[in-house]
């Protein structure tokens, strides 16, 4: 049994409180937050100890692994601090804010011989699943493509995960930044090289205390796969991953828990005898794919809010906990490849640097 503490008591703690009460082999026994308050409520409130810094927690507990879900500029001290300690560690993202601090997280875990992972969440939404299974399957023949559209409607000066955010180049939107760029990388594959990749950013808000509200990320794979990324604040929110293939489009859609399959074109090459005609089958047969997935939805928010409870639909955290526990016990890979993790820090830092 993996004895857990968690780091950092923002809003995030909560998804890593539910994933531990939902995976075998792991148990919270500790949290820890500069705010002594804070601290004290939390561990009351989960029926474990508290403290407010790390070396009381080291001293005072027998810890295995640590969730740490501290301001990113903080991650790669706590991080390596809990390593040296003997602990595992799980990391929120974005992992680190630096590329030298990504290199010394790194080297520090493997020479201790422990596990530091970072938690890329979003690739474990069902559809997104389903999604990249059909395209492994080879049914639409040879991947081609990959269109990530990540759009969020907050603005970056309003900070939501505390105002630690606004020390960044794009404030809350650039906190999250990293999503659509892990999801990107895990759908088409890695850049050939850091020269493949083109990176813009646009600001809309006229701010000059934001650098940016909107990024256009795009590259090219070894194998001539080519992603973009977009993702955009101030703007209606939707989450979708679109795989474009020698015979046909898939699409994963995440508000509507959905996988939209177009397996034919209805250009001047189509194979069949009557394109637009079943262009317009596949569109109505997608539409009510999605209506019975948003009426499920509803159905079960409707008999949670009966019951007091919550939705677990777009739980993402459980899986990527379940995976490093297994990876820990040596059972398993983990839920996020280390040269993932370094080529999102790559490009998350490309972002930040860029002109």
């Amino acid at each position: 049994m993996l004895q857990t503490a968690i780091v950092g008591l923002g809003n995030v703690a909560t998804w890593h409180r539910r994933g531990l009460e939902r995976t075998p082999g792991s148990r919270l026994t500790a949290v820890v937050d500069v705010d002594e308050s804070v601290a004290r409520e939390r561990a009351a409130e989960w029926g474990v100890s508290s403290h407010t810094d790390l070396e009381d927690l080291f001293a005072e507990e027998s810890v295995d692994w640590v969730h740490v879900c501290t301001p990113v500029a903080t991650h790669a001290d706590v991080a390596i601090q809990c390593l040296h300690a003997g602990a595992h560690v799980l990391v929120e993202k974005p992992v680190t804010a630096t590329r030298a601090e990504f290199a010394s997280l790194v080297e520090t875990a493997d020479e201790v011989g422990l596990r530091a992972t970072v938690v890329h969440n979003q690739v474990f939404y069902a559809p997104f699943l389903r999604a990249r299974a059909l395209i492994a399957s080879r049914r639409f023949g040879r991947l081609h493509g990959v269109s990530v559209r990540w759009l969020e409607n907050n603005d970056p000066r309003e900070p939501g995960r505390g105002d630690w955010v606004l020390d960044l180049p794009g404030g809350e939107f650039g906190e999250g930044i990293v999503h659509p760029i892990y999801v990107g990388l895990r759908s088409a594959g890695y850049p050939a090289g850091e020269d493949a990749v083109d990176i813009k950013r646009v600001n809309t808000t006229d701010d000059p205390s934001v650098e940016y509200d909107g990024i256009a990320v795009s590259y090219r794979t070894d194998s001539d796969v080519t992603c973009t990324i977009q993702h955009h604040s101030n703007v209606q929110g939707r989450r979708q991953v679109e795989f474009f293939a020698d015979e046909g489009r898939v699409v994963a859609d995440i508000p509507t828990q959905t996988v939209r399959v177009y397996p034919e074109g209805y250009g001047p090459n189509a194979t069949v005898e009557r394109p637009m005609l079943n262009a317009a089958y596949w569109t109505a047969r997608n539409a009510a794919s999605v209506a019975r997935s948003v009426a499920s939805i509803r159905a079960r928010q409707a008999l949670a809010d009966l019951q007091d409870g919550d939705v677990t639909v777009h739980d993402t955290h459980t899986p990527v906990i379940r995976r490093e526990v297994n990876a820990i016990e040596g059972t398993g890979s983990g839920p996020t490849p280390r040269e993932e993790a370094d080529w999102t820090n790559r490009i998350y830092t490309m972002v930040n640097e860029a002109v």
